[in-house]
């Protein structure tokens, strides 16, 4: 029954250096439509993540909470009566990652997979394409219990069609984590 103990109790601390969760909280660097606008902004990501760690490779699932906002319409500060739009969006990046076995405390990571959308107050109505691939680079940073992993994430989403607006295919992003 003690070795049951002590093996059930081994398996809990090795699950625990094994599956992490936290917070991921960033910044976009690109606009979320390519079309001309007098006014776009993207204020900020943050989300839960869940990661998966074995010593060289893992895998990463986040929610990710982005707000969009929209205005086009006045040129030379002339009101034209355009365009204002908000809205929001949840992204569902799945990563597999590889990080390189450098030091304990410091390891440097690539990642890529596939990442999905869901709108809420659709800004670009149907114009928005719902999948994507994503890619990045960072550094996972280990300090006692806790990861800080800072990064530089590229998605690729399909091919969007016209409708009022053109959705940017390319987005750049600095996102941070923070797990356990």
């Amino acid at each position: 029954m003690r070795a049951l103990a002590l093996v059930l109790l081994l398996a809990s601390g090795a699950w625990s250096q094994t599956l992490g969760y936290g917070i991921k909280a960033g910044v976009p660097f690109t606009d979320a439509f390519s079309v001309g606008a007098t006014g776009q902004t993207s204020h900020f990501v943050i989300g839960p993540m869940f990661e998966l760690r074995v010593p060289i490779v893992g895998l990463e699932v986040d929610a990710l909470y982005h707000s969009i906002s929209y205005t086009q319409g006045s040129a030379s500060g002339v009101s034209l009566g355009g365009i204002k739009l908000s809205g929001s969006q949840w992204q569902f990046p799945i990563v597999g990652k590889v990080r390189l076995p450098t030091t304990p405390i410091l390891k440097p990571y690539g990642e890529a997979g596939i990442v999905f959308r869901a709108f809420t107050n659709e800004p670009a109505g149907p114009a928005q394409s719902k999948k994507g691939f994503v890619m990045g680079a960072g550094l996972d940073i280990h300090v006692i219990v806790l990861h800080i992993s800072p990064g530089l994430r590229y998605t690729r989403w399909g091919k969007p069609s016209l409708v009022n607006l053109l959705a940017n295919p390319n987005q750049f992003e600095f996102l941070v984590g923070f797990s356990r």
